[in-house]
C-alpha cells in the first residue's frame, strides 16, 4: 500500500477512504453502512464503484447500527460510519445487537475529539472513548496520522471482534513512517527519554513530540503513542513508568474515562506512579483546531508548562 508524503499534512478521514477502497477491491465482504456521512469520510469513490455494498441509512444512527449487526450475522464485515459525536446516539443498539452477539462490526467515529473545530462544541466528540472503552468486548483504536491509518486498516479489517475506530477531520502533520509498526494492543515508543513519560493518542501526539524536541537538553521526555486504548499495552506503559517515575497523559477527550483514566488504571494496579492527566476539562468552543487546543491548554506551549511544573 502506498504511503503519503511524510511532510505534507493529511486528513486521517481521507486516508481512511483511500485505504478502505483499496482493501475492499480484494475483500467483497467489506461493506459501508452510513448515516448520511459517507462523503465526509471520503467514501464517495467506494460508493460509485460498489453501489450494492454501500448503504446510506439517512440521519438514523440507530438504524445504521442495527443494519450493520444484521449484515455481520450474514458474514459481511460492515463499517458503520458517521461522526463520533453522533455515533453515541446508538449505544443501545451497539450494546444489545453488536456486543451481546460479539459481531464483527467496525464502528467508525470520524471528526473525533475537537477536530470538527469550526462546527462548534456540539459537534465535538469528547466522550466517545469513555463510552466505548466501558465495553470489554470492544477494541478502541485512535488513529494519530494518515500513515498510521493506512497501516492500521488491514489489521482492523481482519480483527475478529467489534472495533471502535476514531478518525480526525483536519489535515494534520504526519509523523509515522512506513517503517513505524502498528499492532492492535501494542503501543509505539515514538521518542525515548529518561525523565518523564508523555502518553498520548491521536494527532495531539504531534504536540507531544514538539514539546519533547523543545525540551531536549533540559528534560529527557519519552513519548508513547497509545493508539489502542483497549486492549491497552500494559507492558510498554509500565516499563516506561519504571524508568521515568513520572507520567503525563495528553488527549482531546474529557478527563474522565479516556486515555488518562485507562493509564491510571494500569499504573494503580501494577506500578503506582506520579501521574498528571491533560485533556478537556471545560466546555469546548468554536475556532480552528489549533485555537481550540490552545483554549483547552493542549497546545505545545501548554504541554511544556505542565512538564516543567510537574514535580
Amino acid at each position: 500500500m502506498t504511503y503519503y508524503p511524510l511532510k505534507e499534512p493529511q486528513a486521517v478521514r481521507k486516508a481512511f477512504g483511500k485505504a478502505f477502497l483499496n482493501l475492499a477491491k480484494l475483500n467483497s465482504k467489506m461493506v459501508v453502512v452510513t448515516a448520511d456521512l459517507g462523503g465526509s469520510l471520503s467514501l464517495g469513490d467506494f460508493a460509485k464503484k460498489y453501489p450494492k455494498r454501500y448503504f446510506n441509512c439517512g440521519v438514523a444512527e440507530q438504524n445504521m447500527v442495527s443494519i450493520s449487526a444484521g449484515l455481520a450475522m450474514q458474514g459481511f464485515i460492515p463499517f458503520a460510519c458517521t461522526f463520533g459525536c453522533f455515533l453515541t446516539r446508538a449505544i443501545d443498539q451497539v450494546r444489545q445487537s453488536i456486543l451481546h452477539n460479539n459481531l464483527n462490526v467496525k464502528l467508525v467515529g470520524s471528526h473525533g475529539g475537537v477536530s470538527n473545530a469550526q462546527d462548534g462544541a456540539s459537534a465535538h466528540a469528547v466522550e466517545d472513548l469513555a463510552i466505548f472503552r466501558s465495553f470489554p468486548e470492544m477494541a478502541v483504536v485512535v488513529i494519530s496520522d494518515a500513515n498510521q491509518m493506512l497501516k492500521a486498516m488491514p489489521l482492523i479489517t481482519k480483527y475478529q471482534s467489534p472495533v471502535y475506530l476514531r478518525l480526525y477531520r483536519e489535515p494534520l502533520p504526519t509523523f509515522n513512517s512506513s517503517q513505524t509498526p502498528f499492532k492492535i494492543g501494542k503501543a509505539n515508543l515514538l521518542c525515548k527519554g529518561t525523565d518523564i513519560t508523555l502518553v498520548g493518542c491521536g494527532p495531539i501526539l504531534n504536540n507531544c513530540l514538539k514539546a519533547a524536541k523543545e525540551l531536549k537538553g533540559k528534560i529527557s521526555v519519552e513519548v508513547i503513542d497509545c493508539h489502542t486504548l483497549q486492549p491497552i499495552d500494559n507492558t510498554t506503559i509500565i516499563n516506561s513508568a519504571k524508568k521515568t517515575r513520572k507520567v503525563i497523559t495528553v488527549e482531546d477527550h474529557y478527563l474522565n474515562g479516556g486515555l488518562g483514566s485507562a493509564v491510571a488504571e494500569v499504573l494503580s494496579e501494577n506500578y503506582p506512579t506520579k501521574l498528571k492527566r491533560l485533556g478537556v476539562n471545560k466546555p469546548s468552543t468554536t475556532g480552528t483546531y489549533e485555537q481550540i487546543l490552545k483554549y483547552l491548554s493542549l497546545d505545545t506551549g501548554s504541554i511544556i508548562k505542565q512538564i516543567l511544573a510537574f514535580k
